[in-house]
């Protein structure tokens, strides 16, 4: 019965991920009550996610001169480089110091922790996704406070060793529930039942987004010209980013990997910084508003006839029968 229901959610992830973003602002009292359970969940949506692939066997690629040189490279990119730009852009536009802070975080953020399950979803490059988030993930507790550091020195209500910290805490825990999820369960039961884990994924992501609305619909009440500014900056810098990148790397790379490129650029784990600094309502309402492109992207790729019928993927260390 509830693997029924799992493996119907997991083949209707894109339409139940978009109705559970939109209920979460309509719940205050449960977003509330499970606010104080944000770090934990953070872990969870990543350990989810890291259990879906066989870590030992990505471990021992990744670690490989030129994947290493291509995963880090991305990394890189993906943060450094994206927060001089978007401090730029900011710049250039005249943002209010709020939002300048909340796109430095965006950017000091790794790829969201489910990129690799949504690229199972759409038929995107989900070994490219899980490398790249793989990486940027451990290195985030080092990477972030060092740009909130260079970029927001008086913005940053603690100290960069605090904040590497509750990181490290929150990466380092998914990465244990990751391996613990999959010894548990045994890699073969995973990989027979992908849609099913998917379902389970889903879930996990509707439970990790209902705190981040906590308070968020008073503050969207309070100023309603705000929230929407706010969301089309969301749309902006999750969605246009996506496609820009897509777009860009389409001819050089090929649809799959364009299209990881493009989703792991747009979607971000900025719900970190939120779980690991000080509850400021704006940047809460960034993060909340920012989670409607995010589950959405999956409707997005469908409408625009960008994703294709997910393959039978080979996941990493295993070998595809002739």
């Amino acid at each position: 019965m509830i693997s029924n229901f799992l493996h119907e959610l997991g083949r209707h992830a894109r339409l139940v991920l978009a109705v559970g973003c939109v209920a979460a602002l309509f719940l205050p009292e449960l977003s509330s009550a499970i606010r104080p359970a944000l770090p934990a969940l953070v872990s969870m949506v990543l350990g989810l996610s890291m259990a879906r692939l066989d870590l030992a066997a990505i471990a021992q690629e990744a670690v490989r001169p030129k994947a290493l040189v291509r995963s880090v490279g991305l990394a890189l990119l993906i943060m450094p480089l994206t927060a001089c730009l978007y401090a730029a852009v900011s710049g250039t536009l005249g943002l209010s110091e709020t939002d300048h802070a909340s796109l430095i975080l965006l950017a000091a953020a790794p790829p969201i922790a489910s990129a690799a399950g949504l690229c199972f979803i759409l038929g995107f490059n989900a070994r490219l996704a899980l490398e790249t988030t793989l990486v940027a993930t451990i290195l985030t507790p080092m990477i972030g406070p060092l740009l909130v550091a260079v970029f927001l020195p008086e913005a940053a209500p603690i100290s960069p060793i605090l904040l590497a910290q509750r990181l490290g805490l929150m990466v380092a825990g998914g990465l244990a529930i990751g391996i613990a999820i999959r010894a548990v369960v045994g890699p073969a039961r995973v990989d027979r039942n992908k849609l099913t884990f998917d379902g389970v994924a889903t879930l996990g992501m509707i439970l990790f987004v209902i705190p981040l609305f906590d308070g968020v619909g008073a503050t969207i009440l309070a100023d309603p010209a705000r929230a929407l500014a706010v969301l089309a900056l969301v749309f902006i810098f999750n969605m246009g980013v996506n496609l820009a990148v897509y777009a860009a790397c389409k001819r050089r790379f090929g649809h799959d990997s364009a299209g990881t490129l493009g989703l792991v650029w747009g979607n971000r784990t900025v719900a970190i910084y939120l779980a690991a600094l000080p509850h400021d309502p704006q940047f809460a309402l960034f993060v909340a508003l920012f989670q409607f492109p995010m589950y959405l992207t999956p409707l997005v790729w469908g409408f625009w006839g960008l994703h294709q019928a997910a393959p039978e993927q080979v996941h990493p260390g295993q070998q595809q029968n002739d």
